[in-house]
């Protein structure tokens, strides 16, 4: 390579480390602050429902929302017909202080953060408050993971019983 080149090569080097140190750096700042926003898209839904479950001689269809779940919320809970009431969710973050409401009556608290530990399998750990009403019902913490909905048996109600659904969701 001659000599020429060399120096040629040697300038552009330096004029763009210089101009990278009068801007503070921020071409690489920016990069990392892409790969941050990147790593928070592949951030998780929850998803919360109130269920009313019941006996029936001819039971409906499960909703869509209850498909996958729907055999062993009849095998935990004894019912063979189950209906949304009301659902809600909201995005998933570490560190993310987040309200869901199901319905005008339940509604839950949440502070979620990712869980490490490989049986969580990408999940989280969440520390959730469940209210009726205004009135604190159930404070715990829960590691959900995908696939794995949690279920809470929630007051009988008329001929049923309320089951209350989360699950993360990617």
């Amino acid at each position: 390579m001659p000599v020429r080149a060399i120096l040629v090569l040697l300038s552009v080097l330096i004029c763009g480390a210089l101009v990278y140190a009068a801007a503070g750096g921020t071409a690489d700042k920016s990069a990392g602050k892409a790969a941050a926003r990147s790593a928070d898209s592949s951030a998780n839904t929850i998803w919360s429902a109130l269920v009313l479950a019941t006996n029936v001689s001819t039971p409906k269809r499960p909703p869509a929302e209850l498909q996958a779940c729907a055999p062993r919320l009849q095998r935990v809970f004894g019912y063979n017909q189950f209906e949304i009431i009301g659902s809600a969710s909201n995005e998933l973050g570490d560190r993310a202080e987040s309200w869901l409401v199901p319905s005008e009556s339940f509604w839950f608290g949440l502070k979620a953060r990712r869980a490490v530990s490989k049986e969580a399998r990408g999940g989280y750990l969440l520390s959730l408050q469940l209210f009726q009403n205004k009135r604190p019902l159930l404070e715990t913490e829960v590691k959900l993971a995908p696939g794995s909905p949690l279920f809470i048996r929630g007051p009988q109600y008329g001929k049923g019983q309320l089951i209350i659904v989360l699950q993360v969701q990617p």
